[in-house]
């Protein structure tokens, strides 16, 4: 088992909705959900620079207690992943946290992942990565979202931490999407094997393993889930089923399906931390508990029994798509990374 670093809790809180991912959220409210998640032991925080306006935000909210947290950032591929430019989003990371260094760097997704750069060599990205590490403004490396022969390419070239991948009850990567990885079958025990801290993000599948919704629910183009097929008819009203289903059996041991959500993560011993994307004090409550939750091998075979019934229609709907992208985006970022970092 990978021991955890100092001030790495195991419980921690994902900056995306911070920065309006899922709907308006007022600075206020940001600053009640990171002081009620600091209130509950939270002191892992993980961020991106394209989780909008999500770094400004923890950079203000943090100001003169940066160093009660672990906290974590992203480069994008927006540009290839040369030295250069890893130096300036690194850069504009640390300016728009008010920080002179991130105890963990992440890689946030293949180097191809929505634009067609030539892949710059494994071995030549590696020496960036150690670079990076060496100047002392990142602790620690990581990578996100990386199938294994790339996480093996760097790991056997540098040192890494961690690997972050999307892991929940309905997201094993058994998912009929190319963006999708197989991550209970392959990253996880990758990982395991050569001492790489494997984090999961969304384990609440972006709402979905949330009871008592609205099958109707219909989310505004401001929240990113407008855009995925897992939450619009026909498929989104089976999964409100489902979780109505998890949510029952979890209540008949004195939990909540968000409580569960997140223990089903924690129980494969090679999951070091659990990120939680709270957007209110409330939702920082609601997840009170979830890491002293140890499921039983019985109850985990009860939970899959639970899974099975979801219908095809509902498992064919995918989680990740980039159809609604802009491809400007890319531009604006780039602006604003190189902006910050001149």
């Amino acid at each position: 088992m990978i021991e955890r670093p100092d001030k790495m809790s195991r419980l921690g809180l994902g900056g995306y909705p911070l920065g309006g991912g899922y709907g308006n959220v007022s600075l206020d409210q940001a600053r009640a959900t990171v002081d009620a998640a600091l209130d509950r032991g939270f002191t892992f925080v993980d961020t991106a620079e394209t989780y909008l306006d999500s770094e400004e935000r923890l950079g203000a909210i943090l100001k003169g207690r940066r160093d009660r947290v672990f906290l974590a950032t992203k480069a994008f591929p927006s540009e290839p992943y040369s030295l250069d430019n890893l130096r300036a989003a690194l850069d504009g990371s640390l300016r728009r946290l008010q920080t002179d260094r991130v105890d963990l760097y992440q890689l946030h997704g293949p180097e191809t992942w929505l634009m067609d750069f030539d892949r710059t060599p494994p071995e030549e990205l590696a020496d960036c990565l150690t670079q990076l590490r060496e100047s002392g403004k990142a602790l620690r490396i990581g990578v996100c979202n990386l199938p294994v022969p790339e996480l093996d390419a760097l790991a056997s070239r540098t040192q890494l931490f961690s690997t972050q991948n999307l892991y929940s009850l309905i997201d094993r990567g058994d998912e009929p999407d190319r963006l999708h990885l197989a991550v209970e079958s392959e990253v996880i025990p990758y990982a395991a094997e050569h001492a790489i801290a494997f984090i999961a993000y969304s384990p609440l599948s972006r709402g979905l393993l949330v009871g008592g919704q609205d099958p109707n629910r219909q989310f505004p183009p401001d929240d990113e889930r407008h855009y995925l097929p897992r939450y619009k008819s026909p498929a989104f009203e089976h999964y409100v089923a489902l979780a109505d289903r998890l949510h029952e059996w979890a209540l008949e041991r004195g939990r909540t399906l968000t409580q569960l959500a997140i223990a089903w993560t924690l129980q494969n011993p090679a999951v070091v931390s659990t990120l939680i994307g709270a957007k209110s004090p409330e939702q920082i409550d609601a997840v009170a508990g979830a890491d002293e939750w140890a499921l039983t091998e019985a109850e985990l075979a009860e939970i899959d029994e639970l899974l099975a019934q979801l219908p095809q229609v509902a498992k064919d709907a995918k989680m990740v798509v980039w159809d609604h992208f802009d491809v400007s985006a890319i531009d604006r970022l780039i602006e604003r990374r190189y902006a910050l970092s001149s």
